[in-house]
């Protein structure tokens, strides 16, 4: 069993295709063709491909080693995800992402993945230029924060065990909900000030720059 350590993002820098599945079949196939003689049961260098409607393929066993980051050591100790798309250019859409997230919380729950270890493929220092930033992947658009805070809660004091985590997280992604140095303090009492504070933030999404 591979003690995994990291999560390692992709994109596939590639364009739509006649079908999502066919991309994925050609993506997998030209993997498997270039490891397949030192590897014969090598499937994909992602683990998992996220689609553009949050459909999750899967692709090299998650007990398998995957080629996906150009650092041996990492590529030992990590799962490849990768978001078909062009980031370049192209902008996620909402299932593509919300498909992501869930993904993304169940291997961080599955292996006990910190915030920092889940990783941009170019953050990764490379063994080809020994150094980080050899690669645009995963493309300038790739919405690599929102996904963290959507995966983690970005308060000290509550966790994905508390009740109204998803709540929470979606009303602090709109900026409704901003807590206090970090901290949601979920048990104290809401201040006036603070209830007239997340009802004019309310306001303001709604009625825009009106207010």
């Amino acid at each position: 069993m591979r003690n995994i350590k990291y999560i390692v993002l992709h994109h596939s820098a590639t364009e739509v295709g006649t079908s999502e599945r066919s991309e994925v079949d050609a993506i997998m196939a030209n993997h498997r063709k270039q490891w397949v003689s030192e590897f014969p049961n090598y499937v994909c260098d992602y683990h998992y491909i996220v689609g553009r409607n949050g459909i999750v393929y899967v692709g090299q066993p998650e007990e398998a080693v995957g080629w996906h980051a150009t650092n041996y050591t990492v590529n030992l100790e990590s799962l490849g995800v990768c978001f078909l798309g062009n980031f370049e250019k192209d902008i996620m859409s909402k299932p593509q992402f919300d498909g992501g997230v869930n993904l993304l919380r169940r291997l961080k729950d599955k292996y006990g993945i910190k915030n920092d270890n889940i990783l941009r493929h170019k953050d990764i220092v490379s063994d080809r230029t020994g150094r980080k930033f050899s690669t645009l992947c995963p493309g300038r658009n790739f919405p690599f924060e929102e996904l963290l805070t959507s995966i983690f809660s970005p308060f000290k004091d509550i966790d994905d065990a508390y009740p109204y985590i998803k709540e929470v997280l979606k009303l602090n992604q709109f900026g409704v909900v901003l807590g206090d140095s970090m901290y949601l303090r979920p048990k104290d009492y809401l201040t006036r000030e603070e209830g007239f504070l997340i009802a004019y933030r309310i306001l303001k999404l709604i009625k825009g720059d009106l207010l």
